[in-house]
């Protein structure tokens, strides 16, 4: 049997990360210069040490999503895991009654859908969501075709 799903990619927002975490970074030093320079020391470094864990579980938590969080289309249905907490669900396309892109034309951002029975869910840091949503609308027709 042919296998005719896909997957969604996140390259463009680990690209994007690549591009901005040095920047933020670099804020972060700036803060700890100016903290060390013009606050006491034992807040100063309280504050620091907040500031860097947020940093870093800001970055891992980005990463973590990225690469963990699969949502796959096949034929009739699509389905969403989270390999590290073992969640798994699927939906059928003919359950989507709305999909909204976060900002059209951008090279990633948030799919946002919407079931029948009125629950909404987002899909992350998707590379090309318009192509997506096309995709899905289109999908999404001939099963309505169907059912009517």
């Amino acid at each position: 049997m042919k296998d005719t799903g896909f997957c969604i990619t996140r390259e463009k927002h680990m690209d994007h990360m690549v591009k901005v975490v040095p920047f933020i970074v670099c804020a972060y030093a700036l803060q700890c210069y100016f903290f060390m320079k013009l606050g006491p020391v034992n807040f100063a470094l309280d504050g620091l040490y907040f500031l860097g864990g947020c940093l870093a579980s800001m970055i891992t938590g980005f990463i973590t999503y990225d690469l963990t969080h699969v949502v796959k289309f096949e034929e009739d249905s699509f389905s969403i895991s989270v390999k590290w907490l073992n969640y798994e669900t699927s939906y059928a396309y003919k359950d989507l009654v709305a999909i909204e892109v976060s900002e059209a034309g951008q090279p990633f951002g948030t799919l946002t859908l919407t079931t029948q029975n009125g629950k909404k869910f987002g899909i992350y840091f998707v590379d090309a969501p318009d192509k997506i949503k096309s995709w899905l609308e289109q999908k999404r027709v001939p099963e309505l075709q169907k059912a009517a």
